[in-house]
Parts: C-alpha cells; sequence; structure tokens
C-alpha cells in the first residue's frame, strides 16, 4: 500500500501545485479511506490544500500535526517551516521546524540546503543577518547559483551594510530569472536603498511589464471560462476617492496639510512614465510628482489609488481603509520624510 499510497498523494500535490484543488480533494478521500485522515502523509496534503485555499490557519495545523507525527520526509518539514513563516506570527515555530529537520540523520544534501536556506531567511527576518550568513556560507556550491539563494544573500548582504554586493547577487539573481518579477522587485528596492534611483527606475519597470503581462494572461484565462471581466467604472473611482477622503480626515492636521491639495485619481496600474518617476508599481496608494531631495523640497502633484493592486490586497471591503493607512504612511516615508510619516500618522 505505500506505494499506492505515495502514487495518490503525488498526484494530489502535483495537484495543488497546478492548482486543481478538486483533483486534490478526490486524492485526499482515496488515501484516507485506506489509511485515515490522521496519517501523516494525509495530514501533509491537507495541509497544503488548505494553504492554496487560503485557510492558513488550519494548513498551520495539519501541517504541524504531520510534523508532530515524526515523518521521515524532508518536504514535510519544509512546507510546514514556510508556511508559518510566510504566513505565521511565530517565527519560532517556523525556525523550530527547520532545526528539527536538519538534526535528522539521513537527510539528503538538497533537502539540507533548503532547510539552511529557509532557516537563513527566518534568521533575518528575526534581525540576526549574521546566522543567516554562515547558515548560507554552508549551503553546498551547486545550491549557491540558485536565484532563491542570490536572493536571499543580497537580501543578507544589505542588511549587513554591504550594498553593492547585494546588488551584485541580485542582478545574478535576476540574470538566472529573467522572467521572474519577483527578483527584478527585489533588485529594484536595493538599488533604490543604495542611492542608484535610475537603476531602480529600470528594475522596477521590467517589473511593471511582468506584472501586467501576467494580469492580462489571468483576464483571458477568465474570459475563455466564461467569467465576466471586472471593470472600473466612475461609480468604483468615486466611491473609492470618497473612502480615501474619509482615511484622511482621520489624519493629523500636520500631515494632512502636505495631501489636502493634491488630487485624488483612480487607475489600474502604475503607467511606465510613473515608475520612471520613482512610484512603485505594487503600491495600492501611489504619490505623483518630485519627491523630496537633500537639494529640494517635495512637490507632490497627485495622489494615486491603483485600483488592480487594491484587489490583490484586500479580501472584503472592509479593509479599503486600513490598506489606504498603510499605503499613505509608506508614501509619506518615500516622498517627504521617514521620521514626520511614521511619528504623525501612527501615532
Amino acid at each position: 500500500m505505500d506505494q499506492d499510497l505515495d502514487t495518490v498523494i503525488r498526484r494530489g500535490l502535483d495537484a495543488v501545485d497546478a492548482g486543481d484543488i478538486q483533483t486534490a480533494l478526490d486524492a485526499v478521500d482515496e488515501a484516507a479511506k485506506h489509511v485515515g485522515e490522521n496519517h501523516v502523509r494525509v495530514l501533509h496534503l491537507n495541509g497544503m490544500i488548505a494553504w492554496a485555499e487560503g485557510r492558513v490557519e488550519n494548513a498551520a495545523g495539519y501541517l504541524m500535526q504531520a510534523v508532530d507525527l515524526g515523518s521521515e520526509l524532508p518536504e514535510i518539514y519544509l512546507d510546514c517551516a514556510e508556511c508559518l513563516f510566510i504566513h505565521g506570527d511565530d517565527l519560532d515555530e517556523a525556525e523550530a521546524v527547520v532545526r528539527a529537520l536538519l538534526e535528522r540523520d539521513g537527510v539528503e544534501e538538497a533537502a539540507r540546503d533548503e532547510g539552511r536556506l529557509l532557516l537563513a531567511q527566518i534568521r533575518l527576518d528575526d534581525d540576526d543577518p549574521d546566522e543567516a550568513l554562515e547558515l548560507l556560507e554552508r549551503v553546498t556550491p551547486d545550491m549557491q547559483g540558485h536565484p532563491a539563494y542570490l536572493s536571499t544573500y543580497g537580501a543578507v548582504m544589505l542588511a549587513s551594510g554591504r550594498g553593492d554586493e547585494a546588488v551584485k547577487a541580485l542582478e545574478k539573481a535576476v540574470a538566472a530569472a529573467p522572467e521572474d518579477p519577483d527578483f527584478h522587485y527585489q533588485l529594484g528596492l536595493t538599488r533604490e536603498a543604495v542611492g542608484d534611483r535610475e537603476g531602480a527606475a529600470a528594475a522596477m519597470l521590467k517589473v511593471l511589464e511582468l506584472d501586467s503581462a501576467a494580469a492580462e494572461a489571468a483576464a483571458a484565462e477568465e474570459a475563455e471560462a466564461g467569467e465576466e471581466p471586472v471593470e472600473l467604472t466612475d461609480v468604483v473611482k468615486r466611491e473609492l476617492v470618497r473612502a480615501f477622503e474619509e482615511v484622511l480626515e482621520e489624519i493629523p492636521d500636520k500631515v494632512l496639510r502636505l495631501l489636502a491639495e493634491a488630487p485624488v485619481s483612480v487607475q489600474r496600474r502604475a503607467t511606465p512614465a510613473q515608475v520612471r518617476g520613482g512610484v512603485n508599481p505594487r503600491v495600492a496608494v501611489a504619490f505623483v510628482g518630485a519627491p523630496k531631495t537633500d537639494d529640494a523640497e517635495a512637490e507632490l502633484e497627485g495622489i494615486v489609488i491603483m485600483y488592480d493592486l487594491l484587489m490583490i490586497m484586500i479580501d472584503d471591503d472592509d479593509e479599503i481603509p486600513e490598506v489606504f493607512i498603510v499605503g499613505i504612511i509608506d508614501e509619506l516615508r518615500r516622498f517627504f520624510d521617514e521620521a514626520l510619516g511614521v511619528a504623525s500618522v501612527e501615532g
């Protein structure tokens, strides 16, 4: 039955990766009939299905149960730790799961490398770039050319104050995976952090291009499936502007004076010209104009709500004000003055 079970579970996991949840659920039912719902492999598959469906708490519960049963499969530990790391509030749990994997005997080196890489990301997120670097240095040479490694190494270098090395690592990541917008995005943020605004804009323009192409492809698939496209009507625009203005009424006068005269508009995504001017192509709220520099004060020409990005960030309309607040804070940091943005709005 072990071989048959492995085939069924693998079919289910492949279906999750392909977005075919029904096939994955069928695999769960088939496996559970033979080994029960509490079998480690069934728990793992149920966890991955829940994760794919956005039921993160359920996913973490299933995956933690699978780990607690002492599975011999490294992927269960790695999936559990990644779920806890990306979506959970407790880095300690994610770290404990990875360390448990690395302490096991007989784990293949490829799985150990994945564990070290994930643990490095966790330690970096916990403000420990030194241990993160130590872990990365233990990754085998074959893995050190992988984009995920280069991305993590770049983040560690930036956190360690070695910005030039960070940029070089991320440029290698982009070269290794040129169609992955996330690596271009990280490169853009890193170039911005080291003061290379022109290079940052070039990377962010690529992000805009790739993200827009992916959105168009998704819309085409939905149209083929008979789904109606979501239109950005004038009514929707007015409602969003009104909601944004209501948020502005709640912010301190000191900040409001900076924003009060700027017209608020709505569009789907940033334009290339806006990105070249410094707008982040992945934000839901963007300040347009000339940001403050050492030589000149900021000149705010307008505030733009990016509809497509807003829709990605929310599950329901009740979350819109919070997204607006976060967007305002981030843009105050970028456009005016970081201390002013954080102290005045968050306070």
